[in-house]
C-alpha cells in the first residue's frame, strides 16, 4: 500500500513539471504597491471621458511617482458634538466620534478607518486616478478646513468642511475646475456612510443596515456580496447600527447609490455621480449634508428630507411608538429610566386589568365545570360529536370561555414585542442606571470574585429574579384550577411551572436589563393580581 502511494506521487510530480517546463510562460504586470494609510501613487492624468467606478485604472500613462512614501497628516477638530479626524490623504473624514456619548470614558467611535479608499468622503473621479489617495494642502479656519488638489495644466479638486458649534450636522462643499485648455467629460464617486462601528452588540444580532430613501422608498441591505447599485430619485444614503447612523444628503441629483463590501467584510457605500462636461476654465460645485447621530425621531424629523423614515421598530412599531412615548413622559416626571420602566409596567397592567379580572373568572368557573367535563367524557368517549356538543352546552350553561384565560397573555405578547424593538433601539437607555444595574441598554452583569463555567465572572440577576417569580406565579395558576383539573391538565400545568421559567430564563439572560427590568416587574403585578382576584372569587 505505501509503495503504491509513493509511486502515486512520484508521478503526480512528474507530471506538474512536465507541465511547468511545456506550457507557454504568460507575463503578467507587475502590482501597483501601495501602502495604507499613506499612498504611494498620487496625481494620475487619465484621458477625457469615461465614467467614474471605484478601483478605475488610470487611462493615460503620465504618472507622477514620488521619492519616498507620503507622510500622512492629520487634523482634529472638536465641537460640542462630534470629535473628527481628518486626513489630507484624500482630504477625508478618517476618524469621527460622538462627544455627547462617552460613558465612563469610554468613546461612542462611529468611524475609525485605515484605509484611505473607505474613508468618509473619500473621491474617486475619472479625471484624476487614485484621488482618494493622493495628498491635499489644507487651509484651516475657526470651523472650515478646506482641503486643495491642483495640477496647474489638468484640474483643481476642493473639499471645503464647514462644523457647528453643537449641531447634529456637517456640510461639505465640492468643487472641481478645469484647468486644461480642453472640456473634460467628468464624473465621480464619493465614498458616503461606510464601516459602520457596531455599537451595543448584542448575540445573535445584526444591526448594522445600509439604508438609502431612493423614490420614496427604503432600499435596504445588511450584505452585499458583489457591489449592487440603485438608481432614481436618490433623497439619501445612510448607514445605522443599534443606536447610531449617519446620514448622507446629495443636493445634487446623484446618478446611483452603490452598496459593497471592503475587503475587510465590511458594507461600505458611494454616491456616483452623472457625467458632466466641464468647458477649459468651467467649475463644478457639489454640496452635502452630513448627520452623524442618535436613532432619536425628534433629531432626525429636525433635520427634514424624511431622514427619520430610517428608525423601523418592526411589525408592531406602532404600538413601540406610542409606549416609548408613555416612557419618555414618565421619565420627564422621574428622570430616571429605571423608575419609568416600572411606571409603564404599572401603566399597561393598569390598562389591561379588566381583562386580566375576566380571564381569572374564566379560570375559576373552569375550575367548576371540570367534574362536569369529566363525566361527558366517560359517558360519551365513543362519540365525539356527541362530547363537542355537551361540551360546548356545558360552557353556555356556565358562561365559560375557554380561551378567557389566554386573553391577557395574548394582548401582551404584542405589547411585549413592541417594548422589547423600542427598549432594545432606544438610545435614551444607553448609560442609563438603576439600582446595581449600571447600563439599561446591557444585561445588570454583577462581578464575582469568583469564575464559574459557563456563566463567568459575572452574574445576571434579574433574569434569574424572573425565573423564580414566574415559579411562583404557576403554582398560583395551578392553585386557581385546584382539585376540578384533571390528571391530564395536571400533568401539563406541572410541565409547565418547569419549562417556563427555565425557558424564560435562558431567553432573557443576555437581553438589555431594561427590557428584563419590565418583565419582572410585570410578572409580579401578574402573580400579584392573580392572587388578589382568585381570592375575591372565592369569597362569592
Amino acid at each position: 500500500m505505501e509503495k503504491k502511494l509513493l509511486i502515486a506521487l512520484g508521478l503526480s510530480l512528474l507530471v506538474l513539471v512536465a507541465f511547468q517546463k511545456l506550457a507557454p510562460r504568460q507575463e503578467t504586470p507587475a502590482p501597483v504597491q501601495v501602502a495604507a494609510p499613506v499612498a504611494q501613487v498620487a496625481g494620475q492624468k487619465v484621458a477625457i471621458g469615461g465614467s467614474a467606478s471605484e478601483g478605475a485604472a488610470p487611462l493615460r500613462a503620465e504618472t507622477f511617482l514620488p521619492e519616498e512614501p507620503l507622510k500622512e497628516t492629520l487634523t482634529e477638530v472638536q465641537t460640542e458634538t462630534f470629535s473628527v479626524t481628518f486626513s489630507d490623504i484624500g482630504g477625508s473624514i478618517k476618524k469621527l466620534i460622538l462627544n455627547e456619548y462617552r460613558i465612563d470614558d469610554e468613546e461612542e467611535v462611529l468611524l475609525d478607518e485605515g484605509t484611505p479608499s473607505d474613508r468618509l468622503f473619500a473621491l474617486n473621479t475619472n479625471a484624476i486616478a487614485s484621488l482618494e489617495q493622493t495628498k491635499f494642502a489644507l487651509t484651516q479656519e475657526e470651523n472650515i478646513l478646506e482641503y486643495k488638489y491642483k495640477d496647474s495644466e489638468w484640474m483643481e479638486v476642493t473639499k471645503r468642511y464647514t462644523l457647528h458649534k453643537s449641531l447634529d450636522y456637517m456640510n461639505l462643499e465640492l468643487s472641481f475646475t478645469n484647468l486644461s485648455s480642453r472640456d473634460i467629460a467628468f464624473s465621480y464617486n464619493v465614498r458616503g456612510p461606510s464601516c459602520l462601528k457596531a455599537s451595543g452588540k448584542m448575540i445573535g444580532r445584526n444591526f448594522t443596515e445600509m439604508d438609502a430613501l431612493i423614490d420614496g422608498k427604503l432600499w435596504k441591505k445588511k450584505s452585499a456580496k458583489s457591489p449592487e447599485e440603485r438608481s432614481g430619485y436618490i433623497e439619501w444614503a445612510a448607514m445605522k447600527n443599534r443606536y447610531f447612523a449617519i446620514i448622507l444628503k446629495p443636493f445634487t441629483l446623484p446618478r446611483a447609490v452603490i452598496v459593497s463590501k471592503n475587503l475587510q467584510n465590511q458594507l461600505v457605500s458611494s454616491l456616483g455621480s452623472e457625467t458632466s462636461t466641464l468647458s477649459p476654465g468651467e467649475t463644478l460645485k457639489e454640496e452635502y449634508v452630513l448627520y452623524a447621530g442618535p436613532l432619536s425621531e425628534k433629531r432626525l424629523e429636525a433635520m427634514g428630507y424624511k431622514m427619520s423614515s430610517i428608525i423601523d421598530y418592526g411589525f408592531f412599531g406602532g404600538v413601540s411608538k406610542v409606549i416609548l412615548a408613555v416612557l419618555r413622559m414618565f421619565f420627564n416626571l422621574t428622570h430616571n429610566w429605571g423608575v419609568s420602566i416600572l411606571l409603564v409596567s404599572f401603566f399597561i397592567n393598569l390598562i389591561l386589568l379588566p381583562l386580566t379580572y375576566k380571564s381569572f373568572s374564566s379560570m375559576q368557573q373552569m375550575k367548576k365545570v371540570q367534574p362536569h367535563l369529566a363525566k361527558l367524557k366517560e359517558i360519551h368517549k365513543d362519540n365525539p360529536q356527541k362530547l363537542n356538543k355537551e361540551t360546548m352546552e356545558l360552557y353556555k350553561k356556565y358562561n365559560v370561555n375557554p380561551l378567557g384565560g389566554c386573553l391577557p397573555m395574548l394582548l401582551q405578547m404584542p405589547i411585549f414585542i413592541a417594548l422589547y424593538q423600542g427598549l432594545v433601539r432606544s438610545v435614551e437607555l444607553k448609560g442609563a442606571s438603576f439600582l446595581w444595574i449600571k447600563d439599561l441598554s446591557r444585561p445588570d452583569a454583577v462581578p464575582l470574585p469568583f469564575t464559574l463555567p459557563v456563566i463567568g465572572d459575572h452574574i445576571n440577576i434579574l433574569p434569574l429574579l424572573m425565573a423564580g417569580l414566574m415559579v411562583v406565579q404557576q403554582k398560583i395558576s395551578q392553585a386557581a384550577m385546584g382539585a376540578g383539573a384533571t390528571p391530564e391538565q395536571a400533568s401539563q400545568q406541572k410541565m409547565m411551572m418547569m419549562v417556563m421559567p427555565i425557558m424564560f430564563g435562558f431567553l432573557f439572560y443576555k437581553m438589555p436589563a431594561g427590557l428584563v427590568l419590565y418583565w419582572l416587574t410585570n410578572t409580579i403585578l401578574m402573580t400579584a393580581e392573580q392572587g388578589f382576584i382568585g381570592k375575591r372569587l372565592e369569597a362569592r
